[in-house]
């Protein structure tokens, strides 16, 4: 089975070569002393980008194979569809490409 990070780094590198600029996005929490420190919202994808030609912007959650996004990851694409970005999870560059595919189809009939 295929580490998450390395299903990440291949989506980057595809997606990268459709014309978008992905960042990664570090998640979660850090404990110093007494304090909690979050990075980030609960739930944000793994990595956001713009589509170069146009800026349309893009999150992404990557899983591995037969992991599925959390309640408030799948709560947090839809709130970013919802407000016009590209949103979906993929545990693949072959699911990541369909589905790209697929909004893409929806945004532009």
């Amino acid at each position: 089975t295929p580490r998450e990070s390395d299903i990440l780094k291949a989506v980057m590198d595809y997606l990268g070569a459709q014309g978008f600029s992905m960042f990664r996005r570090n998640t979660g929490v850090m404990q110093t002393g007494k304090r909690f420190i979050r990075f980030s919202q609960p739930g944000q994808a793994d990595l956001w980008g713009l589509d170069r030609r146009t800026g349309q912007h893009i999150e992404v959650e990557v899983k591995r194979p037969g992991q599925k996004p959390t309640a408030a990851q799948a709560a947090w694409l839809g709130a970013m569809r919802r407000a016009g970005a590209i949103a979906f999870w993929c545990d693949s560059v072959e699911m990541c490409r369909r589905e790209l595919f697929v909004l893409w189809m929806e945004k532009n009939p």
